[in-house]
């Protein structure tokens, strides 16, 4: 009897020693899965912040629509030639388009960043606001302020 106490015991902790890695090995899961998705979600809205504030200069910051497409247009002059960075949603995923002003906008030529539902970007003043859909479906939104308006 006193044997058969000892292996029940034994057995218990074993049980419990297991459960106790699954328990841990799930909230480790969950942790890592949250972390994932806040940190596209902060390349997401730091890509749109720091692009803007880099090309930031007089009447260089637009919104406009091409083909039903809306782009973020961030245009600059570089040796007398104007050039435009169009930032835009195509087939589910965040393009930019580095090319000519005077140049067509195709949306096949851009260069993929990362993977979005929807990009939405509108300007409102000096204030520009670009609400994205990341691939979980939740809804990000920057908000950053144009410093060189008219």
């Amino acid at each position: 009897m006193q044997g058969l106490f000892v292996f029940v015991l034994l057995a218990l902790f074993a049980m419990m020693s297991v459960l106790l890695v699954l328990f841990g090995a799930q909230m480790y899961r969950g942790n890592v899965e949250k972390m994932d998705a806040n940190d596209e979600d902060r390349v997401l809205f730091s890509y749109v912040r720091s692009m803007v504030r880099a090309q930031d200069s007089l009447d260089s910051v637009n919104i406009e629509e091409h083909d039903g497409t809306t782009t973020l247009g961030l245009h600059e002059d570089i040796s007398g030639t104007e050039y435009v960075t169009w930032i835009y949603e195509y087939d589910g995923k965040l393009y930019e388009q580095f090319t000519r002003a005077d140049m067509d906008f195709v949306p096949d030529h851009g260069v993929e960043i990362t993977e979005v539902r929807e990009f939405k970007p509108t300007l409102d003043g000096q204030l520009l606001t670009v609400d994205m859909v990341d691939n979980a479906g939740e809804t990000v939104s920057v908000q950053t302020a144009v410093r060189c308006g008219a």
